[in-house]
């Protein structure tokens, strides 16, 4: 006989409170989105408002409203007991329950900023339509800190520019959740987000075709991209037939399928979806968050804030349901949840502000040399380093610096621009991947088109500089460049 038995077992589970995570989205978000998802706040919290800047005569006429409002606080605490604590909920109105956009973090930096409608672009990072998925994934708590830090490590193209090794060390994952996790992200849109290298990307798009092509086509694609992506790309198509046994007529309805995919998913436009705005990489301009600008011999950072509303609680609406409204159990309820809710958005956007102002000041230090002499001074640095120096966690570190842009004297560059992978020089001294990369394009930039370099005659030109690198490692950089083999460069005219 089969016996049912029934038994409790305990155990520990972290999950994060609404509230952080409202914060960490708040520092995922940019000016523009900020500014919106305030607005948004306003609209649902009757204990937020805007603060205007005030006339002389007009804060006169406060002080004494604010005595009265005291004393009858103290009236109504005593009308009534086990209420909400409006001296603690309300106290520094204008402290720590208000948002001020003019707070000065700089005292140097007192110079008035173009207004921000005047900045306004089209453009939306993909970074931000990924993490609009992302909130509507049904990760846990957990997998979405990991997510997003995958999420900051896919470039414009839309690859991911680091190990699934390199994901969990940071974040102290297990690599097979952090497997898990990728894969939820390469379903998201567009197709093909989130691969490692073309294969990957071109397989992703395939398999989410399933079902509206004819599935033999399709079969035959991914197994052709699976194993003879070399072939494919040097058009051996004579040795892909005769390893999968096809005929002509095969394989030219795979390759017609090949055709239709996007090798830069990043780089598409993306029609509107599930809400989500158009990204158009065609339109140049970006709204910077931050704008770095010389003063004399020193750097001064700033926000580009100036937009955004200021906030505060509005006492006054605290104060009528104080006024016999807020007797209620659940009118008390309410408002203390109001109450809290409202001073939680406060804080955490002082905080985004203080997060963004204390990691963008360190990059400007740790990077001093690009912003006084251009690209090719880059240091290499990694977004562990930042944590380390400003003893934040490496996901904030990412959080802040994608999709954020800072508008420095060489343009108008994505925070992430300014972390870059290392190699080493004769010296032991470390370089910018970057620079490297630049050096590449320049000798092909400047090679006889007749007679085009190959990637073993790169290695040996940067070795005699000082820098020894693979043959491999050059091919690597030359393709993430966009730049073709030394076959598809020459000139044949």
């Amino acid at each position: 006989m089969t016996m049912l038995r029934q038994s409790l077992s305990m155990g520990l589970h972290q999950r994060m409170a609404p509230q952080l995570i409202q914060s960490l989205q708040l520092l995922q978000m940019s000016t523009l989105e900020l500014e919106l998802e305030i607005k948004q706040q306003m609209e649902v919290n009757p204990l937020l408002e805007e603060s205007m800047e005030m006339e002389e005569e007009e804060e006169k006429e406060k002080e004494p409203a604010d005595e009265a409002l005291k004393e009858e606080e103290e009236v109504v605490q005593d009308d009534f007991e086990d209420t909400v604590d409006w001296d603690a909920l309300l106290e520094d109105q204008f402290d720590q329950n208000s948002y001020n956009n003019d707070t000065e973090f700089d005292p140097n930096w007192e110079q008035d900023r173009e207004p921000q409608e005047n900045r306004i672009t089209t453009v939306r990072p993909l970074v931000e339509i990924l993490h609009e998925q992302l909130l509507m994934s049904p990760l846990a708590d957990d997998d979405i800190v990991i997510a997003e830090f995958i999420i900051g490590n896919i470039d414009d193209r839309g690859y991911l520019t680091c190990t699934i090794e390199e994901i969990a060390e940071p974040l102290e994952v297990e690599v097979v959740a952090a497997e898990r996790v990728l894969t939820v992200i390469q379903s998201f849109e567009p197709p093909g987000i989130g691969a490692r290298d073309l294969a990957e990307c071109l397989a992703i798009q395939l398999e989410a075709l399933a079902g509206e092509v004819i599935d033999e086509d399709r079969q035959l694609a991914i197994q052709i991209i699976r194993q003879h992506m070399e072939d494919l790309t040097k058009r051996r198509f004579s040795r892909i037939t005769r390893a999968l046994g096809i005929d002509n007529e095969q394989l030219k309805c795979a390759l017609e399928m090949i055709e239709t995919l996007q090798p830069n998913p990043g780089s598409a436009s993306i029609s509107d979806y599930s809400g989500l705005l158009m990204l158009d990489t065609e339109v140049p301009y970006v709204t910077p968050d931050l704008i770095v600008e010389k003063s004399g011999e020193d750097w001064i950072v700033s926000l580009t804030d100036g937009g955004l509303p200021s906030i505060r609680i509005n006492a006054g609406y605290a104060k009528l349901m104080k006024d016999g409204r807020g007797r209620k159990d659940d009118t008390r309820t309410y408002v203390s949840k109001k109450l809290n809710d409202a001073r939680w958005l406060i804080n955490a956007i002082n905080q985004r502000r203080n997060t963004m102002l204390k990691v963008a000041n360190y990059l400007v230090r740790a990077q001093m040399d690009w912003f006084e002499h251009g690209s090719s001074r880059l240091r290499p640095m990694v977004l562990q380093d930042v944590a380390d120096a400003v003893e934040m966690h490496v996901s904030t570190i990412s959080r802040v610096s994608n999709g954020k842009y800072m508008q420095t004297p060489h343009g108008v560059f994505e925070l992430k621009y300014f972390f870059d992978s290392k190699v080493q020089n004769d010296e032991g001294e470390d370089v910018s991947a970057r620079s490297v990369k630049e050096t590449i394009s320049n000798l092909i930039d400047g090679e006889d088109k007749k007679k085009p370099l190959s990637d073993q005659e790169i290695a040996a030109i940067l070795g005699r500089d000082g820098l020894k690198i693979a043959r491999r490692t050059v091919a690597k950089y030359r393709d993430q460049l966009g730049i073709n083999s030394q076959r598809y460069r020459k000139d044949v005219f």
